[in-house]
């Protein structure tokens, strides 16, 4: 409700409205597939950790540990009074509440049930041993939890931990927390120096490189030939309006563009996305309200990767992407739906598959497993998290 002081534009374009709870799909899909895995995006602002990692446990559990946590902080100012605040937290502040977030559900996940302590012996009666079973008794500055977890452990115990925060602070985060990072970046340069940065911080937590992956946003516009490529982006383009999409920079950034002229400079007192506001060129400054009206003027987004020609001239691209880069892998993005993962599936993958870029059979097991070297469910005992852990039985 940024763009225009309201929220009319974004009901109007259906700007990220309606959005229902995914959680609530997540056990649906599970129950009727066998290798997908479901990642999904839980702030840590606005939940509490205790029903939180009661939650998720129950979704590894439902998916046989195929779930993953996309851990945000937000940045509406509408989230924040739809939650009782009188206003968005502080950058600062948001990740203060993260961090002690992610150390209450680490007690509760990994530190309150032991790995022997369900026994579940029918002869004996006895589910659960009592004295592998205890309360975590937190007592910080924001959450006060005693515990003990209400799951027993599930698959995973710890859902796979996803982060999308590009910022210093972000990173920062990433670096001590995330598993995979998500990436809504395009330039393959910028993504490199970012990962480098990240995998340098989590090095020096003695975390391996390997432990921390990613994922970059991709659109694409294929076709069998590029002039069937070019009638399909055509076609995409007659449908773009700018002004849902200003609608959800204003949503991102805090900053409605329907007050500024086109020569202002953006104001970067935000609580918002602010690396969505500066200048590409390092220079610190901020861009003008123009500039972004003019990068947002077709589909051809400047913070998103998109692809258009012929399944050939796609692979092409994610291949030099990815070499330059350096990200794990790719998060296809829809811009047609249905469509647009009909003709990746159909067109692209086999040609990636040709390259060896993409698997021939598709992955089984937790998540987290997919994504390890040593096929684990588990957080490694490098993690954060697994300083947590019930101490062996002796």
């Amino acid at each position: 409700d940024v763009f225009g002081a309201n929220a009319q534009a974004a009901v109007e374009w259906a700007v990220e409205a309606p959005a229902n709870d995914p959680l609530m799909i997540i056990p649906g899909l599970a129950a009727i597939t066998k290798n997908l895995a479901f990642g999904a995006t839980v702030s840590t602002t606005y939940e509490h950790p205790f029903a939180h990692a009661r939650r998720f446990s129950t979704l590894d559990h439902m998916t046989n540990g195929r779930v993953g946590w996309n851990i945000v902080t937000s940045y509406l100012s509408s989230a924040a009074r739809n939650f009782g605040l009188e206003e968005m937290l502080k950058h600062a502040d948001r990740y203060e509440r993260a961090e002690e977030f992610m150390d209450v559900v680490y007690k509760l996940w990994e530190g309150s049930w032991a790995d022997d302590a369900v026994v579940a012996d029918k002869t004996r009666r006895v589910y659960a041993q009592g004295g592998r079973v205890k309360p975590i008794d937190h007592a910080g500055e924001r959450y006060r939890v005693a515990g003990p977890h209400l799951s027993a452990p599930s698959p995973q115990r710890t859902p796979l931990l996803i982060q999308a925060g590009w910022s210093g602070r972000g990173r920062e985060f990433a670096a001590k927390h995330a598993e995979l990072i998500f990436i809504a970046k395009s330039n393959p340069h910028e993504i490199r120096q970012g990962l480098e940065e990240i995998w340098t911080m989590a090095e020096a937590r003695g975390r391996a490189r390997d432990d921390v992956q990613s994922l970059t946003v991709l659109r694409i516009v294929t076709a069998k030939t590029e002039i069937e490529a070019q009638r399909k982006y055509d076609e995409l383009q007659s449908n773009y309006h700018l002004e849902a999409q200003l609608v959800s920079y204003a949503g991102d950034t805090g900053i409605d563009l329907s007050r500024y002229a086109d020569s202002d400079a953006l104001s970067t007192h935000t609580e918002g996305l602010t690396s969505y506001m500066m200048r590409p060129d390092g220079s610190g400054r901020p861009l003008t309200a123009g500039d972004i009206k003019k990068r947002f003027a077709n589909v051809t987004r400047g913070t998103d990767l998109i692809l258009v020609g012929t399944a050939q001239q796609v692979a092409d691209s994610i291949e030099e992407h990815a070499r330059i880069s350096g990200t794990s892998g790719y998060m296809l993005n829809p811009l047609t739906s249905p469509g647009t993962l009909e003709d990746f599936v159909e067109l692209v993958v086999p040609e990636l598959q040709k390259r060896g870029l993409y698997r021939t059979s598709p992955q089984s097991g937790s998540l987290r497993s997919r994504l390890r070297a040593d096929g684990s469910s588990r957080l490694p005992e490098s993690a954060y998290g697994a300083s947590y852990r019930f101490p062996a039985s002796n």
